[in-house]
């Protein structure tokens, strides 16, 4: 451990933090080391005593350069060098740096490309270039706002690259992260010919869906394929999810399974670049993905040949448009609030501390309890990140982005990726975990649920409906029941958890518009429904259960808002009470053909409650106008929910929808005026004749028309 480390961290303040290991901590002098011998004094404006060592506030002169080293050297003779810290932060260095170009990373024509990399802090910039094995360096040239650049001459189509950039006398290897693609296990970018992928045609979507007539699906593209009971020739790739016609006895599976469900989009996790596993050998080991070491880059785990930087762009194109073709839209899960290993992520190489979040103190924040936090607040980490956004778009044509840990990130920032995402795809969706962490930034800033309102058009998912319904979802709080795993007292909270929170009193409303309140019961973190319900319905039996998960799955579908499903739950899928599954293994995380066969009849029931909300547009309103109007919500005796949609629907022609949840044991009959009409009974089936008898069997939801 060094005993002296020297910092800038504003313009005209250095400081200085001396262990007490070294002369118990005391200098009485500090000296300025510069370019050609030049030697300044120090003046000390503050000391502060700590426990192991001492902070010594200094003035730094007005006329330091950027580019150039400096060091600092104390009274007894220990010289350090000069690191630019937390002036990367302050307004005045992104004025002088903010560079809005369009230009960053290598820029490929046949006879040239052009490379350029945004290092302001950086003493010297080495390009290096590797083309079939052979290795040739350039010096790279600063130019305007710290960007540095060279041209190199010659076809590059197939070159891969790093760039070596010295800051504090030592130089570091980085990626680019501005490249599009990357080698094997990302030990080098690579120069990409655009037109080449180009070569892998787009298809296009019918018609235009989002907010409240979207319904979301996740999935894993390696859980997709990965048993070997899914009939693929290839198993968790890009390839193997575009195979068709595959089955488990009768029961498509892969890609026919996902289109024939019935859902808008497909919700993928992790396609980005992550780093916990070896592409080269992706089946001996397993991880979800939320590790992220670049941001624009494909993972090679997905693709036939990892060393193949236009393999994996190409395949996943070719995904995108074969989904696009069955109908649905893709939505890709990015990991954009933090990087796996600071040290070593081409951020930090590039310009050390700018893209990341520190203290006064200078320590990392970790509100992602990862260890860091990406400095989305930061104006060139916000406009990379509305450049990424863009680039995924046009490259690979997906839809829209579901935001991990959307919360540590900024409302700025947000609303800018919305922005460019509806200039592209006026449907693209935007949403995430707006959860409250404990970052460093502002909670006025933090794009967090609670600013829900400075946000329009993002949704995030709404852990109150998620714990009204099933029960608190912490595998501490695994025994806690919700409405529909046996607490009765939770039914006035249903009636707001159906309404998409967005009614007043007597209600809770946290959401301004029902787009923004994404509904779903579980998602690849924590446990199962089905696993949950191992413990807070512990002494039901098998049908019991299946009955409730019938039941949950048949409110997320009718509820006011944007319904979200994992991939499983439609069959009352199991992780074996593995409630954080993210390396567990394939055995746990993949799709179960086998448990799905068996219980095909809820696949059928999930099927049937999805068709029912893409006939009745009451079940999808947009503005929270027609929900104020239009709904009336109760509570009968025993706990009873009455979702009553009054509504005129020239193509279904319907007036009102009664939806009746009945969460108790007892079968409940209900008599009416004449004239309505079951459109789902509790095996998710349409009664033809008309009635004025509404028999509601325990543990289900009933929906009738007139």
């Amino acid at each position: 451990m060094a005993s002296i480390y020297a910092y800038l961290d504003d313009f005209g303040k250095i400081t200085v933090w001396i262990n007490r290991n070294f002369y118990n901590g005391r200098s009485d002098s500090f000296s300025l080391l510069g370019p050609h011998g030049k030697t300044t004094n120090l003046v000390i404006t503050g000391v502060e005593e700590h426990n192991t060592s001492l902070r010594y506030d200094m003035t730094a002169p007005a006329d330091m350069e950027f580019g150039v080293d400096y060091d600092v050297r104390e009274q007894h003779g220990m010289t350090v060098p000069l690191v630019y810290r937390l002036i990367t932060h302050t307004a005045e260095f992104n004025k002088r740096f903010l560079y809005s170009g369009d230009d960053l990373g290598p820029m490929y024509h046949a006879l040239y490309t052009d490379f350029a990399v945004w290092a302001p802090t950086a003493v010297d910039v080495i390009l290096r270039v590797t083309i079939a094995g052979e290795q040739n360096s350039y010096s790279m040239k600063r130019t305007e706002k710290g960007v540095w650049r060279t041209k190199v001459m010659g076809d590059l189509k197939y070159a891969t690259y790093v760039y070596l950039i010295k800051h504090n006398g030592h130089y570091a290897e980085a990626l680019d992260p501005y490249a599009l693609s990357c080698n094997g296990n990302s030990k080098e970018s690579a120069v990409i010919d655009v037109t080449e992928l180009e070569q892998v045609a787009k298809t296009p979507v019918e018609g235009y869906v989002t907010g409240t007539d979207a319904i979301v699906y996740e999935a894993s593209i390696r859980d997709m394929t990965s048993s070997s009971l899914t009939g693929t020739i290839g198993h968790g790739t890009f390839n193997a999810l575009c195979e068709e016609n595959t089955k488990y006895n009768d029961l498509p599976t892969g890609l026919n399974y996902l289109s024939q469900l019935g859902v808008t989009h497909v919700q993928l996790m992790p396609v980005l670049d992550f780093l916990t596993l070896d592409e080269f050998h992706p089946l001996s080991s397993y991880n979800w993905g939320y590790d992220p070491t670049q941001y624009l880059s494909l993972d090679g785990s997905y693709s036939s040949n990892p060393d193949d930087p236009y393999a994996r762009m190409k395949e996943m194109r070719h995904m995108v448009a074969v989904l696009h073709g069955h109908d649905l839209r893709v939505n890709l899960d990015v990991v954009f609030n933090h990087l796996y290993d600071v040290e070593t992520s081409c951020f930090n190489a590039t310009v050390p501390y700018y893209f990341f979040r520190y203290n006064g103190s200078g320590f990392l924040s970790n509100g992602s309890y990862c260890g860091n936090e990406f400095a989305t607040n930061q104006p060139m980490a916000r406009n990379y990140l509305v450049h990424v956004i863009k680039t995924l778009m046009r490259l690979y044509d997906v839809d829209g982005f579901r935001f991990d840990l959307m919360g540590i990130l900024d409302i700025d920032t947000m609303n800018a990726i919305r922005k460019a995402a509806v200039s592209i795809k006026p449907d693209a969706m935007i949403y995430g975990e707006g959860w409250d962490m404990p970052t460093q930034l502002d909670w006025s800033m933090k794009a967090c649920l609670t600013n829900q309102d400075k946000m329009p058009g993002i949704g995030h998912f709404n852990d109150f409906f998620r714990d009204v319904i099933k029960g608190r979802t912490s595998y501490d709080q695994r025994y806690e029941q919700g409405y529909a795993t046996g607490d009765l007292n939770k039914a006035y909270d249903v009636l707001s958890a159906l309404s998409a929170n967005v009614l007043t009193d007597p209600y809770f409303m946290r959401f301004d518009s029902p787009e923004k309140s994404i509904n779903g019961l579980e998602t690849h973190d924590n446990s199962t429904v089905w696993d949950k319900m191992h413990f807070c319905c512990q002494n039901e039996n098998h049908d019991v259960r299946k009955a409730r998960q019938k039941m949950m799955i048949a409110m997320t579908l009718v509820a006011q808002g944007v319904p979200f499903l994992h991939a499983g739950i439609e069959f009352c899928d199991t992780k074996n009470d593995n409630s954080n599954s993210y390396n567990a293994g394939d055995s746990i995380n993949q799709m179960d053909w086998k448990r799905a066969d068996y219980n095909s009849d809820v696949i059928e029931y999930t099927k049937k409650a999805i068709a029912l909300r893409r006939k009745y547009k009451a079940f999808r309103f947009s503005k929270t106008e027609q929900i104020a109007r239009c709904l009336r919500l109760s509570v009968a005796e025993g706990g009873t929910v009455f979702y009553d949609i009054d509504y005129s629907d020239k193509d279904t022609k319907t007036s009102l929808i009664r939806v009746v949840i009945n969460p108790s044991f007892d079968e409940k009959d209900f008599y009416y005026e004449p004239g309505w009409q079951v459109v789902f009974d509790s095996e998710g089936n349409n009664q033809e004749e008309k009635t004025d008898h509404i028999a509601v069997p325990g543990l289900s939801v009933i929906v009738c028309v007139r």
